[in-house]
């Protein structure tokens, strides 16, 4: 496998979890609570419980995942260590941003960690018990978000002359949590319901 196809692959890897967080900030934030209320819980609130526990654990395992060490059972994992090891030696500028980025990941990756142990992974006894695991903040989860994408950046910029914008800041309104709910909203009307 080359460079190239390592860079790649993890910016697929980003992509996937990008487009998976915002769908999850887009349809259980906070923008829009009351309509979404009145629409999604008639319409089936397991359902839409269900998607939103499922979202929220796909994107705690993808970041899990890129933390993951170089190698686990000596096999090469598709992480962040893998990235970098590939692509070093980097300029002073580019490892300076990278060892910062890698810092603050790990501040803020700990929880993340715990909870993909106990929940995701591991079907834990004593979580179930007492469900203790530690409440991750969005702004814990998008930071590290952020932080991969720099380090991302920086080396593909770097080694390819190229940046990628992950997510796009003008984003069709089709592709908006938004119109999932006027589509449902619209099938409540139709069916009387």
């Amino acid at each position: 496998m080359s460079q190239f196809d390592i860079l790649e692959a993890f910016k697929k890897e980003l992509w996937d979890l990008e487009n998976h967080w915002y769908l999850f900030i887009d349809l259980y934030g906070h923008q829009d609570k009351e309509r979404r209320r009145e629409v999604l819980m008639p319409s089936h609130p397991l359902l839409f419980d269900t998607i939103k526990r499922r979202l929220h654990d796909h994107v705690l395992l993808v970041i899990s995942r890129l933390l993951d060490p170089e190698k686990t059972c000596g096999k090469d994992n598709l992480s962040l260590q893998t990235l970098i090891s590939e692509y070093e030696p980097f300029s002073a500028e580019a490892g300076k941003a990278i060892e910062r980025a890698k810092t603050e990941i790990t501040s803020n990756f700990s929880k993340i960690k715990v909870h993909r142990n106990k929940r995701i992974s591991h079907n834990d006894l004593g979580n179930k018990l007492n469900s203790d695991l530690p409440i991750i903040q969005i702004k814990e989860i998008e930071s590290i978000i952020d932080d991969l994408e720099l380090v991302f950046n920086t080396i593909s910029i770097e080694k390819r002359n190229r940046h990628h914008e992950f997510f796009p800041r003008n984003l069709d309104e089709n592709y908006k949590a938004d119109h999932l709910l006027d589509i449902l909203e619209a099938g409540r009307k139709a069916l009387s319901l």
